[in-house]
């Protein structure tokens, strides 16, 4: 069995109804971790999708595992060994985890549905999982009664079949085997409950001081002697078992509540509000704070929990109740209006009255509890994101929301945005502070705060803790702040001076101050100090916040003394004590999410870090036993933690006290330089995330421990902080006191030719200089700095890089970067060249003539540097693959642009030109041979797209490789190949066609390679028919095996489903050289479902174009839906799925997208012909118009027959035009914002309403930024989708690409799709905050990397559309288009900051935050969206007016 086989088997073990199964598995996955620690770190270091998906749904059955409710021996043991797993595994990046999405809780609607539930999900679990026979026979009893109810007497056999009714055997038969195994006896057992006068107890059950179980149990039963109805026997028959079985208990609440609710007396009624209400009450009230944080709080906080639970289901039931009604009038009235009938017309209308007075006492019933209420009590609670939903309701409700596109917006009371800052700040999100921030009238200074703590900025909040200890001088709480930014700020000397002055001027709070004395302690290794701390920590009062914030450390510092003792059984006591401590905090954490639950787990990555440091001490303390550089095991264990720490967020909170814990070991060994590079990490993460100071005073840390490469921190610390000549004189120094016969003459020349003054003394160059004779690093960053800065000449830079490669010859970065500095210069001099003959006179001159250049200036022709340039590249690709996507694609651009200067205008008769043409070739042909294949898959788009370059040399060798491509990766190239293979022009085609037969002919005949080029163009042939296949009149369906039998009769077939994981190559996970990337293999059909059969039907969408959903079995078993599209060229949509590829490529590496886990979902988009393909379905999805459009008729604001003839009439009144104020006094109005309903009904548990709208905030913003980059239109409410279990906010349909809406008779004016509606759904800021924040970033990111972008939309230019070629379709001359050349021209405005394409005056090139700011005023401006309104035709305004 493989490791991942192993972590399935323990997911499912963990998730065993049995605590003794659950237990065991644990026990043997903690052995696991154990003996395969480096593969568990590989695996997760290694980013592959499906490992990454059983490490998350390992974490969340762990996290599970941690909150089990048994109180047996065996269920606490389960959670301390799921706690010691979870620190085994490590505090995995939660940007590497996957969210599970969880099943909607629903209120089942009939009696049976109930009672299949409650016996499959929790009384045959229950009775198998009974630990005593009170609970078993409780649970047989409960399964007996329930059996009875539904009419099933007997065992369904032959003889006694006709004892079961047929609704008994109707529900029997829905039983799994298993199920029917547990529960057969109770169909023939006699078991019998006593009944029991339940005395109606007056006023409310819950007491703070109540157990939850106790608690529940009695509600339960007063809530059944009020039940009625049917449903009353179904929960009479629990009533012995909901005492044992928590699960089972919670379960049924909600059903009791909606029975008492709906069918119950006032009086009953009243007393569920009273019982709610007491517990809020009693959580949201101040004094009750210490009991919910407090020892008791557990038992609590799962009451009050529980009723939040109770309020979701209820208040979701409410929401689908009204919309099913709402929809199915709207329907009946459309039916009704169009001629048809419906029957049973009055037993319908009497039941939905029915139902409709049930719905009503509900909603009464959730309205008589306050929503400020709710919020207190769950911000108490620390659910800060139940909170947030509360009292986002309440202010709405109150006050409006902020929206510029609505017809009015919000404004809020400076108390509303204290407490949302209260509440995102616990949430740890700083981009919605911000946003809070900019709506406030006046900030204060508790505001700047909370708001510079999230961000980290603890300069900022010492000096603001500075201004508000002047007004409050012995305020405990602001003195515990300050000392919390020493912390912070790595001022630990400092912070032991001020604890003790704390500790002799206000002496009653003493506890308080030793408790954070003793985090400075134990880091700057000071055990005397540590031991007084501690001494005096269980005295005097107790400041809780700084409690909350020192205890864990405080239980680190009594393990450090009990190691300092060599007490072992102490170090085990004091190491459980803590994981204890952390146990209940953890569960909570977890039943939300794993982002809540990280800061526990980074607790447990500690101490299982402690617990392993102790091993290797043995009976030893650690003051007493240093370790050698070079023992093994010592070795062994620090490379262990090395790759544990690379697994964790690359934040500053998460990996300082990690980094701390090993400065402290480091030190104790008298590790110098090890140490000093734990100092180093931590200041490249402040200098990552701008926290200057901090990392300034790491790095003279880092220098004083003598760490080697302190230099290289503090060069980049001073380049960062603009001080470019202080960074580079920092480098030369270091260079200058290096080994002279390291260095060579030529950079000693250049060196000492360039005088920079330091301004303060340099580091102290230690003798680890010397030790590392590759310098190479430091002399690339010092190349580049003096290249960008201008101080050298390009002969000296050469000269410089040619060293770096010559130190180190096998290093990827260099060569990629000398790459970078010769193709700078040749793009330089072509314009150059350009420009200087434009100026004479001549015009515009051909590429070739500017070979004539050589005779009228010393300076060579441009095309005389490709070879070098492209030597460079291709020396970098063949050393790695980390600049891939950025080198390949551009070698391949050079050299397509040379092959067709030199064929033009008679250029191939120019003999430099000659010679360089054909170095070129030969450099190309020893990158075939050399490249390892997977490098040339990743342009296969781009070689494709020039297969009919006017070079015919090009094209031979373009063959060559396409093929070569075909032979190594056909089950992918066939799928890209189908197009071109397929294409209108001759000469595309017959390319294709001999590409096809080359690589045929090279796979052996009777291989798996050979059958699929016999299989593949069959394949295609019959789904270009099914694309087109019109289909019977009015049928909805195809049937596939009639239709199209011979496409049935191929299956299976050895090809893989075109998904997108199969088609996107996954690059090796470490930076290998080129012996492990040759053997590499990004694909495995072993890996990958082939299609092993096709659904019968294929539905047939209900669309102008009439596509077909068809449905494909995997060789996995799972069927996996495409929709077959005609008359659509999808090569846009494809080659827009590739740029969003390369996005995703870089929001992964930058820290501030990685955090956010930005990212653009991504399908798979097959063309198979120039006007058909297929597109991978996008499960879990609905349309913006369909979701805004239901919204709206639940709310009696849309009627499907009134409400267009309504908006016609305005719009012909107007005579076709929409002015600003007609928008806002008329249209806007008759449709206020609504998109924030949906997130609060399709995910109505808070934890995932938040996600869901943070993703929806993310993804959208992210796709306004790119859509805006590339001209994207058409962004009606139909081709923006919402995915119904993330949030995620896809993009479909690519055809109105490259400003196309520019050129339409009413141009789209706007930016991006920003309505009304889309602006309701980012919650009562709009787009202040967390939007404009993601828009930055992105932006940002682009205009970064606005090369490589640009590079994978060249290759648009080369791959003539069909609405742009229509006139060269029969020459198969290969086209420059010149609307493509215009659309590149105006991306490449717009990623350098200009404002192009939009209703307003062309700009200067603006900031990022400036063009950001500038789109959305656009995007929102009434003006703008009045003017898209003109531009729609009458037929279609529901769309975009529902979008508003």
């Amino acid at each position: 069995m493989t490791l991942q086989d192993h972590l399935k088997d323990a997911v499912n073990g963990l998730n065993h109804e049995s605590l003794n199964v659950r237990y065991m598995v644990a026990c043997e996955l903690n052995k696991l971790f154990n003996d395969r620690r480096e593969d568990i770190t590989s695996l997760i270091i290694g980013e592959d999708i499906a490992d990454l998906d059983i490490i998350s749904s390992l974490i969340m059955s762990l996290l599970k595992g941690c909150a089990e409710e048994s109180r047996t021996v065996v269920g606490q043991r389960l959670k301390l060994v799921c706690a010691d797993c979870l620190g085994a595994l490590g505090a995995v990046d939660p940007a590497k985890f996957k969210v599970m999405s969880c099943e909607r809780f629903k209120i089942e609607c009939s009696d049976d549905d109930l009672i299949f539930e409650l016996i499959h999900k929790h009384l045959a679990r229950a009775f198998r999982a009974a630990s005593d026979t009170t609970v078993q026979d409780s649970a047989a009893l409960a399964i007996q009664e329930l059996l009875k109810l539904s009419g099933c007497q007997s065992l369904p056999n032959e003889s006694s079949s006709c004892k079961m009714s047929k609704r008994g055997q109707k529900l029997w038969g829905r039983f799994s085997s298993y199920v029917k195994e547990i529960i057969a006896p109770c169909l023939t057992s006699r078991f019998h409950l006593p009944s029991v006068n339940d005395a109606t107890l007056a006023g409310p059950i819950y007491r703070p001081t109540m157990s939850f179980r106790r608690w529940i149990y009695y509600w339960i039963r007063k809530l059944t002697s009020h039940a009625t109805g049917s449903r009353s026997g179904i929960f009479g028959a629990c009533r012995g078992i909901v005492r044992h079985d928590m699960p089972t208990a919670i379960y049924l609440l909600p059903y009791l509540v909606l029975n008492v609710v709906c069918y119950g007396t006032p009086e009953a009624r009243q007393s569920i509000t009273e019982e709610i209400l007491s517990v809020l009450n009693a959580a949201a009230s101040e004094s009750s704070g210490a009991i919910v944080h407090g020892i008791t709080g557990g038992q609590s906080e799962v009451c009050i929990q529980a009723v939040f639970t109770l309020l979701d289901n209820l208040g979701q039931w409410v929401d689908d109740l009204k919309q099913e009604i709402a929809l199915s009038q709207s329907n009946y009235a459309m039916a009704g209006r169009q001629g048809g009938k419906l029957r049973d017309e009055s037993n319908s209308m009497y039941d939905q009255d029915q139902l409709l007075v049930q719905c009503s006492n509900v909603a009464e019933l959730l309205a008589a509890i306050p929503k400020v209420t709710l919020a207190k009590a769950s911000f108490r609670c620390q659910a800060h994101a139940r909170a947030l939903m509360y009292f986002e309701s309440h202010v709405r409700e109150k006050s409006g929301s902020s929206n510029p596109a609505a017809d009015c917006s919000g404004a809020f009371s400076d108390d509303d945005i204290s407490f949302l800052m209260e509440i995102y700040g616990g949430l740890d999100e700083p981009d919605g502070l911000l946003g809070l921030a900019n709506l406030r009238k006046s900030s204060t200074l508790q505001d700047q705060l909370i708001i510079n703590e999230k961000a980290g900025n603890w300069a900022e909040v010492l000096t603001l803790c500075e201004q508000s200890l002047q007004m409050e001088p012995d305020s405990v709480h602001r003195h515990c702040d300050v000392l919390n930014c020493l912390l912070n700020m790595c001022h630990l000397q400092a912070m032991i001076a001020h604890v003790d002055g704390l500790v002799y001027r206000i002496p009653q709070s003493k506890k308080t101050w030793c408790m954070q004395g003793v985090q400075a302690a134990w880091r700057l290794g000071r055990w005397d100090l540590m031991d007084e701390y501690l001494a005096e920590a269980d005295k005097g009062l107790v400041c809780r916040s700084s409690e909350n914030n020192a205890s864990f450390d405080m239980g680190l510092a009594k393990i450090f003394n009990a190691m300092m003792k060599k007490d072992q059984f102490m170090v085990a006591e004091k190491i459980a004590q803590s994981k204890q401590a952390l146990l209940v905090p953890l569960a909570a954490a977890g039943m939300d999410s794993y982002m809540r639950a990280y800061p526990y787990i980074v607790k447990l990555h500690m101490l299982r870090e402690l617990e392993d440091f102790n091993s290797l001490l043995g009976d030893e303390s650690f003051l007493e036993k240093p370790f050698a550089a070079d023992d093994p095991k010592f070795l062994k264990l620090t490379k262990d933690w090395e790759n544990r720490l690379r697994c964790t967020q690359p934040s500053l909170w998460a990996r300082e006290p990690l980094l701390a814990f090993r400065r402290m070991v480091y030190n104790l060994s008298h590790m110098n330089a090890q140490a000093g590079n734990c100092w180093l990490q931590y200041a490249r993460l402040c200098r990552l995330a701008g926290h200057y100071e901090t990392a300034h005073r790491a790095i003279l840390e880092a220098d004083a421990s003598g760490a080697p490469n302190a230099h290289m921190e503090k060069a980049k610390y001073l380049w960062n902080i603009r001080k470019s000549d202080s960074a580079i004189a920092e480098l030369q120094q270091t260079l200058l006191n290096m080994p002279a016969d390291v260095l060579g003459p030529t950079v000693l020349s250049s060196l000492s030719s360039l005088s920079l003054a330091l301004p303060n003394a340099p580091l102290s160059v230690t003798q680890a200089s010397k030790e590392n004779p590759d310098v190479s690093k430091t002399l690339l960053l010092y190349t580049r700095w003096i290249h960008y800065t201008g101080q050298k000449q390009s002969n000296d830079i050469k000269s410089l890089y040619s060293r770096v490669a010559d130190l180190r010859p096998k290093w990827e970065k260099g060569f990629f970067c000398i790459a970078k500095f010769y193709d700078d210069l040749l793009v330089d001099a072509r314009r150059r060249q350009e420009d200087k003959k434009i100026a004479s006179g001549v015009g515009p001159v051909p590429p070739s003539s500017t070979g004539s250049l050589t005779t009228a200036t010393e300076e060579k022709p441009w095309w005389d540097m490709l070879p070098v340039v492209l030597i460079q590249y291709a020396r970098g690709l063949h050393r790695g693959h980390k600049n891939l996507f950025q080198a390949l694609p551009r070698l391949l651009t050079l050299w397509f642009e040379f092959g067709s200067i030199y064929i033009q205008d008679g250029s191939s008769f120019n003999k430099p030109m000659k010679e360089v043409h054909i170095r070129l070739l030969g450099i190309m042909r020893g990158c075939l041979k050399d490249l390892p294949p997977y490098q040339w898959l990743t342009v296969l788009s781009q070689l494709i797209s020039r297969i009919c370059h006017q070079n015919i040399e090009v094209v031979k060798l373009v063959k060559c490789i396409v093929t070569s491509i075909l032979r190594e990766y056909p089950q992918q190239a066939l799928w890209m190949m189908a197009a071109v293979s397929k294409s209108t022009v001759a000469a595309r085609r017959d390319a294709a066609a001999e590409i096809l037969q080359s690589a045929k002919k090279g796979s052996r005949r009777g291989s798996d390679s050979n059958a699929l080029f016999m299989q593949f163009p069959s394949l295609i042939d019959h789904l270009i028919k099914l694309c087109f296949h019109p289909g019977q009149p009015k049928a909805r369906a195809i049937n596939i095996s009639t239709e199209f039998s011979s496409l049935k009769r191929m299956m299976p077939l050895g090809i893989i489903l075109p998904i997108q994981q199969a088609l996107t190559v996954t690059l090796p996970s470490y930076d290998t050289n080129m012996t492990d990337q040759s053997t590499f293999r990004p694909f495995s059909v072993s890996e990958h479902p082939t299609i092993a059969g096709i659904a019968d039907d294929a539905e047939i969408l209900n669309s102008l174009q009439k596509p077909k959903k068809v449905v494909f079995i995997g060789s996995d078993g799972i069927s996996r839906p495409f929709l077959c599209k005609p008359k659509d060229d999808l090569r846009k949509d494809s080659r827009m799925m590739e740029f969003n590829a390369m996005i995703n490529r870089l929001l992964s590496k930058v820290p501030e997208s990685r955090r956010r886990k930005l990212y653009i979902r991504t399908f798979a988009v097959v063309p198979l012909t120039e006007d058909c393909g297929m597109v991978e379905w996008v499960p879990n999805t609905r349309g913006l118009r369909q979701i805004l459009q239901d919204i709206y008729i639940t709310c009696g604001k849309f009627d499907r027959m009134k409400t267009n003839p309504q908006i016609k009439k305005i719009y012909d009144q107007l005579q076709g035009k929409m002015p600003e104020e007609m928008l806002k006094a008329k249209i806007l109005p008759m449709f206020p914002p609504v998109f924030h309903k949906w997130f609060l009904t399709t995910f109505s548990e808070p934890a995932a309403w938040i996600r869901a709208r943070a993703a929806y905030a993310h993804t959208t913003a992210v796709w306004s930024m790119v859509g805006h980059i590339v001209g994207l239109g058409d962004r009606h409410g139909e081709n923006i989708l919402l995915d119904s279990t993330t949030g995620d906010c896809i993009h479909v349909d690519f055809s109105c690409l490259f400003d196309k809406g520019l050129l339409l008779e009413k141009p789209e004016v706007v930016p991006f799709r920003f309505t009304q509606n889309m602006v309701d759904g980012l919650g009562i800021t709009g787009y202040e905050g967390v939007f404009v924040k993601v828009c930055e970033i992105t932006l940002s990111v682009l205009r970064t990397h606005k090369e490589a972008l640009m590079t994978v939309l060249e290759t648009f230019i080369h791959d003539p559309l069909v609405e742009w070629t229509k006139s060269h379709k029969s020459s198969g001359v290969e086209v420059r288009n010149p609307h493509a050349q215009r659309a590149i021209s105006n991306i490449t405005e717009r990623l350098q900051g200009v404002v192009v394409g939009v209703n307003a005056a062309p700009s200067l090139p603006l900031s990022v935050e400036g063009q950001a700011r500038r789109l959305i005023a656009e995007a929102v401006s009434h003006s703008n969206l009045g003017k898209m309104y003109e531009a729609v035709k009458v037929g279609r305004t529901l769309t975009v007016v529902v979008d508003w």
